[in-house]
């Protein structure tokens, strides 16, 4: 099933350490690749993963996947989407983690963050960055150099 379908752009060739630095490239419109074997899938099943003598869980760990993260391409997770909203399915959720588990409530919410995550909270952080003119600041360049500029136009100290 594997050997059909191509990566984006891609040769056929999977540079396996570029998709190990940012796991989120692995998982494209219709592929995710396999970062223990190179196959690009569809989605990455129990089975397959047990092949490698791992679990889902520790796949994604291993990796820098959010735990919650559907190891499938795109295109099947959007198809998943659309029919559980059809078929009704929201209505059946009963509990709510932070409600049924006193431990997530002592820890306030506090949790790992994972590569996933912190490499998306990076390019937000850029993104807002060099919108706000490169310097990082989100008040601007004046605040970033300790400066603030007077009601005339001057620099203060």
């Amino acid at each position: 099933m594997g050997e059909g379908l191509r990566l984006r752009g891609g040769n056929g060739e999977v540079d396996l350490d570029a998709l190990r630095a940012d796991p989120r490239q692995a998982i494209q419109e219709e592929g995710i690749v396999c970062l223990l074997c190179r196959r690009v899938f569809r989605q990455l099943t129990n089975t397959h993963l047990k092949a490698h003598l791992i679990t889902p869980a520790e796949y994604k760990a291993l990796f820098g996947y959010n735990r919650g993260r559907p190891l499938m391409c795109l295109a099947l997770l959007r198809l998943y989407a659309e029919r559980a909203v059809r078929a009704g399915l929201a209505a059946f959720i009963r509990q709510r983690p932070i409600l049924s588990e006193p431990e997530l409530r002592r820890r306030g919410g506090a949790r790992p963050i994972a590569l996933e995550e912190r490499l998306t909270r990076r390019e937000a952080w850029l993104k807002v960055r060099d919108d706000r003119g490169g310097n990082g600041h989100p008040r601007g360049p004046e605040h970033a150099l300790g400066r603030r500029r007077n009601g005339d136009g001057r620099d203060s100290p």
